[in-house]
């Protein structure tokens, strides 16, 4: 890994066991094709997507005993559910689990719905045979195979997923089939103990919402790692912060983001009762919304209100596709999840403080969503240059860009190092994948020309 401290003597840095690290000195952004090739999509996916930690949800939102909600990334579909006591006994404390969501006898998903709960019965049945799950995973009814020669129920439960849940309540999983995956703490060396800046306890899921773009998943995490552009393409957010001070800061496989909070303006006296006037001005929250009219004692109250309110943010990147923002009104957290080489969707989910002002939150929630839709259009417009064969490769700057330089330096390692395992093996490696994938069966499909089960000979695109 990167290592070597880098944090300006100026800019907080958090625990002492969140080290940061050096960005090299290449400054070179990784080449266009990139952005576009599906070979090199299905690579990332095997060597980054398949045996990552990857950000989903936070814990507050499974309220129940068996609820449960399902997710996608990059092809990964599965769902995360909470186990429900048996009959007569009771958990000491919530335990999440994930699971792939394919029942183990066709592959055909078992949890058909975005989110749900398995009620009273207890289980997840398969909408196609039957086939019947506990929150465990186990098996627990398969129709007419009691008497099947050699079928065993234990040995047919559900394909299950590495889950870590901090102490603070976010939720992560890792793909990988080993049964040693790296640990958690290891990856992620100090994020735990940085997050605990933030009281989640104090805050309520309030609801979510998603973007479909036809970009590169990493052009959404392009923008995500710096504010070079914000003075362009942020007017809402250059005036609730500072962003001569934005910071990105990298640790260890994670990225602290820090600014100043522009202080609030002194309130105008009003004017006198009833008085109204045209009010030409954007307000601090939206950003871009122009109110028609408003009373002149509101407006005054808008314009000393900082967007952020009083806390200066705690932003975090997680490698390879997430990010969660924590403001004193709400905190919310994005997904970028990958859907091919050119088609990525954004998921966010929104947590409100718990007792706040109800226009208050209805103001952020505008705020962040005019913020993420900008970065969003600046996403679609940088893609369809991408793929016109004209821009091969730019500079980047190293302290205004460092942050991308940091995680497209991860994504280049992990994808060079997993692309010479292949071929070393002369054959794709697919970490995820549970069970052989060497039979007699499987060489046929390898020796296709059409790679459509599973790639060509080569591993070249």
């Amino acid at each position: 890994m990167l290592a070597s401290p880098l944090a300006p003597a100026d800019v907080p840095t958090g625990p002492q066991d969140a080290p940061t690290v050096q960005v090299r000195s290449n400054t070179n952004t990784l080449p266009s094709s990139w952005w576009s090739s599906e070979r090199l999509y299905e690579l990332e996916r095997r060597a980054i997507f398949s045996q990552s930690w990857l950000f989903v949800t936070h814990v507050s939102r499974f309220e129940k005993e068996g609820s449960y909600f399902t997710f996608e990334i990059a092809g990964y579909p599965f769902f995360v559910i909470r186990e429900k006591a048996a009959p007569g006994q009771e958990l000491e404390k919530p335990v999440l689990r994930a699971f792939h969501n394919a029942c183990r006898h066709r592959a055909y998903p078992v949890a058909k719905k975005k989110e749900g709960n398995v009620g009273m019965a207890g289980v997840l049945s398969c909408g196609y045979h039957g086939w019947c799950y506990d929150t465990r995973g186990a098996l627990r009814k398969a129709p007419q195979f009691d008497n099947v020669p050699g079928f065993n129920k234990s040995e047919n439960g559900l394909f299950s997923i590495h889950t870590h849940v901090t102490d603070t309540g976010l939720v992560f999983v890792n793909f990988t089939a080993s049964p040693n995956p790296p640990p958690f703490q290891e990856i992620f060396r100090g994020f735990e103990d940085e997050m605990k800046e933030f009281d989640f306890s104090q805050y309520e899921y309030r609801e979510s919402y998603e973007l479909r773009g036809d970009f590169n998943w990493k052009a959404l995490m392009d923008g995500y790692q710096e504010c070079y552009h914000c003075p362009t393409a942020h007017p809402g957010l250059t005036k609730a912060f500072s962003i001569p001070t934005y910071k990105v800061m990298p640790r260890s496989n994670y990225c602290r983001h820090f600014a100043d909070q522009r202080p609030a303006r002194a309130a105008p006296p009003p004017k006198r009762p009833g008085e109204r006037q045209r009010s030409g001005s954007i307000t601090e929250w939206l950003g871009s919304f122009i109110f028609a009219e408003q009373v002149a004692e509101q407006e005054a109250l808008e314009k000393a209100r900082n967007s952020a309110g009083e806390f200066d943010g705690l932003w975090v990147y997680t490698f390879p596709n997430s990010g969660i923002n924590c403001y004193s009104p709400a905190w919310y957290t994005l997904r970028v999840v990958p859907v091919s080489a050119t088609k990525t969707v954004l998921e966010y989910d929104i947590y409100q403080k718990k007792g706040v002002d109800e226009q208050e939150i209805l103001e952020f929630i505008d705020f962040l969503k005019q913020v993420e839709q900008e970065d969003f259009d600046l996403c679609q417009a940088t893609q369809r240059n991408l793929r016109a064969g004209v821009y091969t490769t730019g500079v980047l700057h190293p302290e205004k860009e460092n942050g991308v330089l940091y995680y497209q330096n991860l994504v280049r390692e992990r994808v060079l190092e997993h692309h010479e395992l292949e071929k070393a093996a002369g054959r794709e490696i697919s970490p995820a994948s549970l069970g052989s994938r060497d039979s007699a069966e499987d060489d046929v499909c390898r020796g296709l020309e059409s790679g459509s089960c599973g790639g060509g000979k080569d591993l070249e695109w």
